[in-house]
């Protein structure tokens, strides 16, 4: 029987993260490749303690894997959403293809069982709480 896209996630997730193990080799790369993918991006992070940012990223993508298996509202996920939007750090909503083009890649090189099913297995499940950030951009 072929598997759904969440229990593709799922064993994905398990073989990078463990069981939501912070993977620092994992989320240093993710940030090389995200600070290289735009000077803009390299400019808003250009004083931002990379220690603590790399662990609040840890944390911010269980929000969103959250958001997908719960689909409801949390208090970490309407925190995320005020802290991104436009009066808070005033990410704009077309930056979060990049973030996830380069969580995607980090992502491969660290899971053995990258396929083509695995990555749209972790675009749909980080889908909404995209769609939640980038509409949450101008309302909070």
């Amino acid at each position: 029987m072929q598997q759904s896209f969440d229990e593709i996630f799922s064993a994905s997730y398990e073989r990078v993260l463990g069981a939501g193990a912070y993977n620092e080799p994992l989320i240093a790369g993710f940030y090389d490749r995200f600070l290289a993918s735009s000077t803009e991006i390299a400019d808003r992070f250009r004083n931002t303690d990379m220690s603590r940012q790399m662990t609040m990223l840890h944390d911010s993508l269980q929000t969103l894997v959250d958001f997908n298996r719960q689909r409801r509202l949390s208090p970490q996920m309407s925190r995320l959403a005020t802290v991104h939007a436009r009066k808070g750090h005033d990410i704009r909503p077309e930056l979060y293809g990049l973030w996830l083009d380069a969580l995607l890649a980090t992502v491969a090189e660290t899971d053995p069982d990258w396929s083509d099913d695995v990555e749209l297995a972790w675009r749909l499940t980080l889908a909404p709480g995209i769609a939640y950030l980038q509409y949450g951009y101008e309302a909070n």
